[in-house]
């Protein structure tokens, strides 16, 4: 069902991508203090739609939203999302179909339609939050070859803990109420929905949840990309090993390692506990860089796409639009 977007704030929307526009400020030791500190006042300041450009389109988005941020400050960012749809293409020989599970205000699918122009035939986009589920349907309307679907996904068809925004551009599952959660399977279900070439899964925490109620789902073997990130599993109660647990038991022994600016990092095949604990470790520390975490690509053990190609980033190292 569609809901109304708040109308967009013209001046906060001129302070904002003022802010934007001087990101590289924030670059440089001498002023990076005075544009974090305009930064933060602004956030404070504003609490309201604002207008901006995403990928060459306008969109709608809350004030101090930090995807427009991160995709300038790193131009390497979602660079794996962008090189397994392409090589998802080229192995199949076809336009991909593409499911986005914490789809947000639609960036991701903003992002592919910039820079695999043809590539995907059609997409469905899940988001549990209602206010980002708004931007979605905003930001989105210009395309035809979607479904666009609110809801909170997890293990089973009951209840779990309600969205928290845990800053302008996120929310995780660690409210204090309980809402509606549906699996994967029945969403898609419900929907006449059920087989996807590329799938990709940002919930903060929950991507074991998810996993494990798509069990339809990955039957069809679809690559997959799941953001992994221990300390948030710690935060909503999950296990970091959930997912790799979930997928091996489908046949998906193939695993490439992104570094959460979008880097390459390493291959691990099969599912190794031990390894799995303590790079959780090594996460959950946070010296090297705040909030490590990693992007992981899952392939099943009979996929066409080659890991090395994957790995390599070639397509994704030329894309033409960073943000």
């Amino acid at each position: 069902m569609a809901t109304e977007t708040r109308p967009y704030s013209p001046r906060a929307s001129l302070i904002y991508n003022l802010l934007l526009s001087t990101r590289w400020l924030d670059d440089n030791k001498q002023t990076s203090r005075l544009w974090q500190k305009a930064w933060r006042k602004s956030c404070d300041l504003f609490s309201c739609p604002v207008k901006t450009n995403i990928h060459s389109r306008p969109v709608i988005l809350n004030y101090g939203h930090t995807y427009p941020v991160y995709s300038r400050k790193f131009p390497t960012l979602n660079n794996p999302l962008v090189e397994l749809v392409y090589q998802s293409y080229v192995s199949m020989g076809r336009a991909v179909t593409f499911l986005d599970i914490g789809a947000n205000i639609g960036d991701s699918v903003l992002l592919l339609d910039s820079n695999c122009p043809a590539m995907i035939k059609e997409f469905c986009c899940i988001e549990g939050d209602e206010e980002f589920f708004t931007y979605l349907q905003s930001n989105l309307s210009f395309l035809n070859n979607g479904v666009l679907i609110s809801s909170l996904i997890s293990a089973t068809n009951g209840s779990g803990k309600a969205l928290l925004r845990t800053d302008a551009g996120t929310s995780s599952s660690q409210g204090g109420r309980q809402i509606p959660t549906s699996t994967l399977d029945a969403i898609l279900s419900e929907s006449c929905l059920r087989q996807f070439d590329v799938v990709k899964i940002d919930v903060e925490g929950l991507d074991g949840q998810v996993l494990q109620g798509a069990g339809q789902l990955l039957s069809h073997q679809p690559a997959l990309i799941f953001e992994w990130h221990p300390i948030l599993c710690s935060k909503t109660g999950n296990d970091w090993t959930d997912p790799f647990h979930t997928l091996t038991a489908s046949g998906y022994t193939r695993f490439l390692w992104f570094t959460k600016f979008g880097n390459f990092s390493h291959f691990t095949a099969g599912y190794d506990v031990e390894s799995i604990n303590m790079l959780a470790q090594f996460c959950l520390r946070s010296q090297v860089v705040y909030d490590w975490h990693y992007d992981v690509i899952a392939l099943h053990r009979d996929s066409s796409i080659s890991d090395i190609d994957l790995a390599d980033l070639r397509f994704a190292r030329k894309r033409k639009s960073n943000y």
